[in-house]
């Protein structure tokens, strides 16, 4: 069936940073220039859903709603004077879509998707995404997607137990960028890589961080890139504050009034008062700025182990991008055992696992020590990446979604 389909999707304000810094230029150029632009550094899933189903016959488009650059070089192009969810709006009444998939359901949700559909009536599906953690109000403003999406299957039955429609769809690699991987002789200097978010909070990457440190603690060489973000002392005593406040209010039976204040919206959801996080000086001292798309690929592709760690929010179930990146870039996975990871990958063939600390350091050391084995580990986890993982396959079954839900 043919329809027309966009995605909408935010990037992390980290990496827009990073990326209009080093491409200060960009910003003189046509709006579809600047999409061709950003899409090359393959971030995220950058354009691979639109450039598969276009292989299928599907009219398919992307939107980046939060690359302000980008959105101004639009709203110019068609003499609009409108910014953020404005211009997102204006470009989906120009499109007409059948189908829209919001990548960021936390931005974009509630009032504004029932607003959406009275403004743009060639709307017949509207796709949300969740794989992070979420309070009681966002499943309420989640309830406008006519069905959503999680690479998560405790989030998918937890959503689908509060009335939602639900469907299991996992992340994937795009087996086109293997060629603007540029091996080098790096490969044989760094022991284990480990790139990714090293935030913590409630439901983030707590756990992560503490085997990091750990595993700093031992002798093996450790590549690490991510962010430490530097809190504000300001900024946790007015999250304190909202805390005890929120916390009062619901003692004397007015959480109602918490949930109405902005301010204290979240807070009524907070289980501990927010600290400022502390990192090792260890950790501290090693940790290299962040990697974004292809850079980050080709980093990992220079790692003879490539370590991975889930969020808290995880749980006892696997569904991280990095499970596919690592291993398809052809870096032998080293990942945290979860109870659905058989289902992804044959263990201890395909993939290596650990449950503690102390066997992830065993089960690296083993690793770098017996490259012969490392290596077809490896090997047989590309594999495995490239023949059910990939973002074609992937288009494949969202295309079949969509036309179920038709």
């Amino acid at each position: 069936m043919s329809y027309r389909f966009v995605k909408v999707t935010t990037h992390y304000k980290e990496y827009l940073n990073d990326y209009y810094r080093r491409n200060g230029d960009v910003v003189h150029k046509t709006y579809q220039e600047q999409m061709q632009h950003i899409m090359a550094e393959a971030y995220g899933w950058a354009d691979f859903f639109t450039t598969h189903l276009m292989k299928l016959g599907v009219d398919a488009c992307e939107i980046i709603a939060n690359a302000l650059p980008l959105q101004q070089a639009w709203a110019q192009e068609h003499g609009l004077k409108s910014s953020g969810k404005n211009i997102v709006m204006a470009q989906l009444k120009a499109l007409q879509p059948d189908v829209i998939f919001f990548q960021d359901s936390f931005r974009f949700n509630g009032e504004w998707i029932t607003y959406l559909k009275e403004q743009v009536p060639s709307i017949k599906q509207v796709i949300g995404w969740v794989a992070a953690p979420h309070t009681a109000d966002d499943i309420q403003q989640f309830k406008v997607f006519d069905y959503m999406l999680t690479s998560h299957p405790g989030f998918r039955q937890q959503l689908k137990d509060q009335g939602l429609s639900m469907y299991q769809f996992n992340h994937g690699f795009e087996a086109s960028l293997l060629p603007k991987i540029s091996y080098n002789d790096e490969k044989s200097v760094i022991d284990c890589t480990f790139i990714g978010s090293l935030y913590k909070g409630e439901g983030l990457f707590n756990e992560r961080v503490k085997m990091l440190e750990t595993l700093l603690e031992s002798n093996i060489t450790l590549k690490i890139s991510g962010d430490l973000p530097k809190a504000k002392p300001s900024k946790i005593l007015l999250k304190q504050a909202a805390y005890i406040t929120a916390k009062t209010l619901k003692n004397v039976g007015l959480t109602r009034v918490s949930q109405q204040i902005p301010g204290l919206k979240a807070a009524v959801h907070w289980t501990q008062i927010p600290q400022a996080p502390y990192y090792s000086e260890n950790l501290i001292r090693v940790i290299q700025p962040p990697l974004y798309g292809i850079n980050m690929l080709r980093v990992l592709s220079c790692g003879k182990v490539g370590l991975n760690f889930h969020g808290d929010a995880s749980g006892p179930y696997a569904g991280n991008i990095r499970l596919y990146e690592v291993t398809g870039v052809g870096s032998c996975l080293l990942t945290d055992w979860k109870e659905n990871l058989h289902e992804l990958f044959e263990l201890d063939r395909e993939v290596v696992t650990y449950k503690s600390a102390d066997e992830c350091i065993e089960k690296a050391k083993w690793l770098l020590e017996n490259p012969l084995e490392r290596e077809l580990i490896a090997k047989a986890g590309q594999a495995r990446t490239l023949k059910d993982h990939t973002y074609e396959k992937r288009a494949v079954q969202l295309n079949q979604l969509i036309n179920k839900n038709f």
